[in-house]
Formats: C-alpha cells, structure tokens, sequence
C-alpha cells in the first residue's frame, strides 16, 4: 500500500461493484452524498430517494468492516508515525478488496499489487517461522476486517486449465492468542458440527499444524467478481458498539422485511442459533449474521461464518443476544419458543434432528477434541443436554377443600 496523505483523511470517493456511487466527507460531521447519476445503493438502508445523509458517527454500512481488535492495533502501531488514524482510514485502507461490493478511493493511498499465496502451501507450512505472523506482516494494509480475532486476508494464487496464475484476495487466515488459546481448532470443530447439520458454510480448512483456521471468501463469485453484504447490525441501524444489543427475534423480523425468501431464510436462521446454542457459541452477536444480494431484491441470508464455542473460556458466558427475553444459554422450551416467534411448525423435529447429527459427528471428530488442553466434547454435551432434553412439566397438586357444614 503506497500512503502519501499528509495530515487527515476527509474525502473518500466510494464506489459500488467498481462503479461510482458518491462521496463520503468527514468534516463536523460525516456525510455521504450520491452523485446525481448513481445507479446502486450503497446500502438497502440508504436508498437513492434519498440523496443526502449525516451522521455524527460513521454510517453502520461503512463501519461493517472496520477492525476492532489485533489487527486494529498492529495497523495503529505501524502507520501512527506518518498518518492519523481513523476510520476514514481504515476505509481507505480497504480499497476494492473489502468484505461485500463497496471499494474506496482516496487520493495519496494506491493499493500494490502483491504475489498471491498457495493455499496447500499455508496448509502444510511446516517451517520454524510463524506463517501467520509472517502474511499478517505482508497484507496488513489489506486486511480491514470486522472482529477482534487475529486475521488476515490473502490472496489466493490459482492456476485453472488454459489460463495463467491470477490472484484474488479470496481467503481469511485466522490463528489464536494467549487470551483464547487453539481457537483455530475450536472453530474448526463447531463450523465442521454446523456443515453436519446441513448449514451452508463457507469452504474452510485446519493446517496441518492446527495453528491456523483458513476459510474462503463467500461475497466473491468464482469469477472473482463482488457480492454485496450487509450484516445485521447495518441492517438493523445500529453500530459496531451495540452489536450485542438486541435479540435473535428481531433478526428474525429483519429477515422478514428483506429476505426475497423469508420462509426458507427463517428455517435456516433457526438451525443457526440452535448450532450456536449446541456448540457453546456466546459470540453469535448482530455482526455475525448477514445477507448476501447481487440485487437488492434479491437478498438472502449468508452461509454461517464465525461460530467457535466460548465457554471453555469463560465458563459463565452467556448468548450475545437476547433469546426469548434472556442471555442465558436457552434450555428446550425456549428453543421452541423462537422457532414459534420464527413462524415455524417444526421446530421441535429440527431440534431433534440437529441433535442427533451433532453427537454422532462429535465422535468422528475426536481425534481434534483430543486436541483441545480445554475439554470441548464435555462443553457441547452439556449444552446438548440443556438445549433438548425433554423435562417433565411441573403441576401442582390438587388443593384439598374440606367441606363446612
């Protein structure tokens, strides 16, 4: 990344699937303007009737992919020297290789263009070195993603039949740190329960040496060509800060209002948060739902992305959000209780279903639960046992009426 801005960043020209779409201004305020002649939305939240926002803070849609942990930090810690920084430069730092169909041109920062990486090569890497540290040093300035786990972004290399190497920046490389140790297994084993449910998620992978969890870009088609997403916290108009500020039923009446297909989104959200319940997952919060669209009729809910088991962490953890009116991790009749809110008639055999496929994949995965210092297999069971078990309805006895005479 060439950066030759001097002071703050205050204009940014924002496009959408490479197309112009308007300005983003940071003065007193922050305000976005359409040009006159702009064809897509930015956000289904900022439609074109409207030509003109302002906001005290930055819009939700432009806040979707601004980093809030390490790689925040370790961006910070390496451009504080030369530029201010802030989220108008963590736009600009994004490009056309942030996460959905918005790209950000600032004049005085040009994107280079970088050598793609193998994945067989990330997969196997064996060395003495530290792989991750050693991308995460390499594609820093490109690596503008939401969430406070260690990631980087990469571009893959790829050689398909007649045509030369090309690159993408196409997948996410995760790892661990001291504060939630083996996390890439702990991911791979909830995200590998979910695909045994029958949940779509995207492609993903372990290393071989189990540091690094690797998943593939799923707002990119084959092609390489953007797909627009807007995660529900943008949906719902809310910021990063009150990502777990609301419930898995008002996802639920989102999903109503812009999924082209609500009944079938509706079903699927449902078996999202029952995996997330079953796992142990305290980390299912606004951001980590979202919807894809190429058209903004056309919206549907994303794969599942994201869903790791908390509680070996920290053992009282509770939901990210509301379920059934508590953050508590939910027993069966609250399971039951959302599928209803959902709309939904067969709740309770889904539940059952999912159930079944858990265990019997948490078997065949034994050999990474042995992996774990901290006991996982324990941890999902027991959620398994709180979020189905069938218990039996207390009623009270029969009050005894004596007769008076």
């Amino acid at each position: 990344m060439k950066i030759s801005v001097k002071g703050r960043i205050q204009h940014i020209d924002i496009k959408v699937a490479g197309g112009p779409a308007g300005a983003l201004d940071k003065n007193a305020r922050f305000e976005f303007t359409y040009h006159s002649d702009a064809s897509n939305v930015i956000s289904v939240t900022m439609p074109l009737s409207t030509r003109h926002y302002q906001s005290g803070s930055l819009f939700p849609i432009f806040e979707m992919n601004i980093p809030e942990g390490y790689v925040r930090y370790r961006i910070t810690e390496r451009l504080r020297k030369h530029i201010r920084v802030d989220d108008m430069l963590f736009l600009s730092l994004q490009g056309n290789a942030g996460i959905g169909c918005l790209g950000y041109q600032t004049p005085g920062i040009e994107p280079e263009e970088m050598s793609g990486e193998k994945l067989s090569e990330i997969l196997s890497w064996q060395g003495m070195d530290d792989l991750f540290e050693e991308l995460l040093n390499k594609y820093l300035l490109q690596s503008t993603l939401s969430g406070v786990q260690p990631k980087v972004m990469v571009p893959e290399e790829q050689t398909r039949l007649e045509k030369s190497a090309f690159v993408l920046p196409s997948i996410i490389v995760k790892t661990s740190d001291e504060h939630y140790p083996q996390l890439a297994i702990n991911e791979f084993i909830c995200m590998s329960l979910a695909k045994a449910c029958g949940i779509k998620t995207p492609e993903f992978w372990l290393s071989d040496n189990h540091q690094m969890f690797v998943m593939r870009r799923f707002d990119l088609t084959p092609e390489g060509h953007c797909i627009g997403m807007e995660d529900m916290a943008v949906l719902q108009g809310k910021s990063t800060d009150h990502k777990y500020q609301g419930s898995y039923e008002s996802i639920g009446k989102a999903l109503t209002l812009y999924s082209s297909s609500p009944k079938e989104d509706l079903e699927i959200f449902y078996k999202m948060v029952v995996i997330s319940c079953l796992v142990g997952n305290g980390d299912a919060h606004l951001k980590n739902f979202a919807m894809l669209y190429c058209d903004p009729d056309d919206m549907r809910l994303s794969p599942l992305y994201d869903v790791v088991n908390t509680q070996i962490y920290t053992p009282k953890d509770t939901l990210a959000l509301n379920l059934a009116k508590s953050k508590d991790f939910p027993d069966r009749r609250r399971m039951i209780a959302l599928s209803q809110s959902l709309g939904m008639k067969n709740g309770e055999v889904i539940l059952d279903e999912m159930e079944g496929r858990v265990r019997e994949e948490l078997d065949k995965l034994s050999d990474y639960t042995q992996l774990m210092t901290l006991d996982i297999k324990a941890a999902i069971l027991s959620n398994l046992h709180l979020v189905t078990t069938r218990t039996a309805i207390k009623t009270r006895s029969a009050r005894k009426h004596t007769k008076h005479t």
